[in-house]
């Protein structure tokens, strides 16, 4: 994973520009999650009540995979400066520790709001774990950097 950013204004974006991140997930990631978020639910934390679960083992809380996406938009499309303004996403299959999943993120409108001087893109992500298989998709509004 990548730690350079970039900056795409709402001039320069076109679509079909893309951008990917992966990440393998980790127990301590959940942790790390769970201990942010509040969200302590067993099936992310207790093998013992997981095991009982359709998923028959602890899963990653699933914003965590959504999270990824909004680290591309952040950092690389459209980049520093991007203001994150509206997400639609269905969470498709669970994360489990030790998947690598990689975010996609592609550019498939882009707004010239004049009276108001900014764009408004929208951008299609899924997630993907190391199979290939969907876990995450959906669509972003954002707003990028106006310089």
């Amino acid at each position: 994973m990548s730690n350079e950013c970039k900056k795409f204004t709402g001039a320069e974006l076109k679509i079909g520009m893309t951008a990917e991140r992966s990440k393998t997930i980790t127990k301590k990631d959940i942790e790390y999650f769970g201990e942010v978020s509040t969200d302590t639910n067993p099936m992310h934390f207790d093998e013992d009540y997981a095991s009982k679960t359709q998923f028959g083992r602890c899963i990653a809380h699933g914003v965590i995979s959504l999270s990824l996406c909004g680290s591309v938009l952040g950092m690389e499309l459209p980049g520093l400066g991007t203001v994150h303004m509206g997400q639609e996403v269905t969470f498709k299959k669970p994360v489990y520790p030790g998947d690598t999943i990689t975010a996609h993120c592609e550019i498939i409108d882009i707004q010239y709001k004049e009276k108001k001087d900014f764009y408004i893109v929208k951008v299609k992500q899924w997630v993907t774990n190391q199979n290939g298989d969907v876990v995450t998709e959906g669509i972003a509004t954002c707003m990028p950097p106006k310089a």
